[in-house]
């Protein structure tokens, strides 16, 4: 059954946008003109939107990709349905940051559609949460749930203001569990599947060791929440750059990454930051399914290049409805 769902996303993967097709639509000179590019794609329900809005167009996108993961967890069987039932939950994931993000201010348009689409993809109650007053009631009704840790972390959102130490918090449960799933996958799926989460973790681990020095967080905070997986990096990279006495010297430990961080760490653009980010983990991602196209690695590293696709489009959506430029924050 597994060569079925390889099967399925080799072909799948021909509906990828191209990048020449990515660039056409960057071009575009309203939304209207952007949503008629994409009518005759995969992404086809953006006929039926009345007022075009970059919003309800990020719906589409997210939903698009949830059709795709949910019809490739519907072809498979064994190991690779056990590992993509855990995978999935990066969903659960950034619904949640979201969510926790809007309860720091007025709850926007664009986040109750956002989380209306990622409904279908989690068992968590999603509606009973947003209808939470505030992050310390969504952290207690996660009480219950295999996030229920982030209320270690609590504390630190209330002493930074920010979300983020929680955001940390539920990347760190998140690939754990992930990781553990992919313990029950053998051979050389189990190495490329592993290093390309690897290289999503690694990313994730830098943003946290230079938080004390580009965010003012605390050391001890930084160092409990470093995801216990390694792989060009060793622990004691992040332990130096979390005790660094400034961003330059933290970014000494964490060279690998130094093109990644810099504009997060020099400019504080963390768009600029992510699009490097992800530009290394769809290089590997490209790379892996030349090397090991009839692998279960083929389906993840198909549904790794969707997600990034899917960010694409919604970073397009807001920039043409905003009337911001995409250079260099596209990756393609």
């Amino acid at each position: 059954m597994s060569e079925y769902s390889i099967v399925r996303c080799h072909g799948l993967a021909t509906h990828l946008l191209s990048g020449q097709v990515i660039d056409a639509l960057a071009s575009s000179k309203n939304l209207r003109e952007f949503t008629d590019m994409l009518a005759p794609t995969d992404y086809n329900k953006v006929r039926d939107v009345r007022e075009i809005d970059a919003s309800y167009l990020e719906a589409i996108f997210e939903e698009e990709l949830i059709a795709k993961y949910t019809y490739v967890l519907s072809t498979s069987s064994g190991v690779l349905r056990n590992f993509l039932t855990a995978y999935y939950r990066r969903f659960e994931v950034r619904a949640l940051s979201r969510l926790l993000r809007s309860k720091t201010s007025k709850p926007t348009e664009s986040a109750k559609k956002f989380l209306s689409s990622i409904a279908v993809a989690t068992d968590l109650k999603l509606d009973r949460l947003m209808e939470a007053k505030d992050v310390d009631e969504v952290v207690e009704k996660l009480s219950e749930t295999q996030y229920s840790s982030i209320k270690k972390n609590l504390q630190w959102y209330h002493e930074y203001d920010s979300t983020l130490p929680l955001e940390f918090q539920l990347k760190k449960i998140y690939y754990e569990t992930t990781f553990e799933a992919l313990k029950r996958i053998h051979g050389g799926d189990r190495t490329r599947i592993g290093r390309l989460l690897g290289i999503e973790i690694e990313i994730a681990n830098c943003f946290t060791a230079i938080a004390p020095t580009l965010y003012g967080y605390s050391k001890e905070m930084s160092k409990q929440l470093i995801i216990p997986h390694f792989l060009m990096l060793e622990a004691s990279d992040f332990e130096r750059a979390i005790e660094a006495d400034n961003i330059q010297n933290a970014l000494i430990h964490l060279k690998r990454y130094e093109e990644v961080l810099k504009p997060a760490a020099e400019n504080k653009d963390e768009c600029l930051a992510e699009t490097k980010a992800l530009a290394l983990v769809q290089n590997e991602a490209r790379k892996q399914m030349r090397e090991a196209n009839i692998g279960l690695t083929y389906v993840i590293c198909y549904l790794t290049l969707h997600e990034i696709e899917r960010r694409n489009l919604t970073l397009l959506a807001y920039a043409i409805q905003n009337n911001l430029q995409t250079e260099g924050y596209l990756v393609i």
